[in-house]
C-alpha cells in the first residue's frame, strides 16, 4: 500500500486562488469549473499544492499549472489532454510505471511535450493516471520505444487514497 499523503496548511482557498484554479482548470481541460472562495481547501504537500472537495483531492496545483486528478477527471467530463493505452499496459500504469510509447495506441492531438496529460484505457476510455508528456503527440504514435509520460500520480496512489478510512 502506497504511503500516506503528508498535507500540510489545508486551508478553505480564497478568492484569488480560486480564481487561479479555475483559470488553470479551463486551460489545462477545457472545463468552466466552479470554483468558489471557501467552498474548496488547499493544502500543502511534498511536491505541489492540491485541490481538496469534500475530502478527496481533486486537482494539483503548481506554481504555473493546474491539472484534475483521476478522482477529478472521473465526475468531470474531459474531451481533450488525453492519451490511451492498451489493455496491456494497463496494470503497469496503475502501479505507477511511467507510460512507455509502445503501449499507447491513441493520442488526444493538441498534446505538446512539457504538457501535464491524463492516461485512460482503451475499453471504457477511463482515467488511470496523470502524467507529464515527455513527447509531442505525433512522436508518441509513431514512436515505438522510449518513454512517452512520466508518471505523476495514479490509481492506488498516496493522492488517490487520501481522505479514504479503512
Amino acid at each position: 500500500m502506497a504511503t500516506e499523503l503528508v498535507v500540510k496548511k489545508r486551508r478553505p482557498i480564497n478568492k484569488k486562488e480560486a480564481r487561479f484554479i479555475k483559470e488553470g482548470i479551463l486551460d489545462s481541460h477545457n472545463l468552466d469549473m466552479p470554483i468558489e472562495a471557501g467552498k474548496y481547501e488547499i493544502g500543502k504537500t511534498e511536491d505541489f499544492n492540491i485541490l481538496i472537495s469534500k475530502g478527496n483531492v481533486i486537482a494539483l496545483i503548481g506554481d504555473d499549472w493546474v491539472h484534475m486528478t483521476v478522482r477529478g477527471l472521473l465526475v468531470n467530463s474531459v474531451e481533450n489532454g488525453w492519451v490511451q493505452v492498451d489493455m496491456g499496459a494497463v496494470p503497469f500504469v496503475c502501479n505507477g510505471a511511467n507510460t512507455m510509447s509502445a503501449g499507447i495506441n491513441d493520442v488526444s492531438p493538441e498534446i505538446i511535450k512539457g504538457q501535464h496529460v491524463w492516461i485512460r484505457e482503451e475499453n471504457h476510455h477511463k482515467p488511470l493516471a496523470i502524467g507529464m508528456a515527455l513527447m509531442d503527440a505525433k512522436e508518441m504514435l509513431t514512436s515505438e520505444k522510449g518513454k512517452a509520460i512520466k508518471s505523476l500520480h495514479y490509481i492506488g496512489d498516496k493522492i488517490w487514497n487520501y481522505g479514504i478510512k479503512d
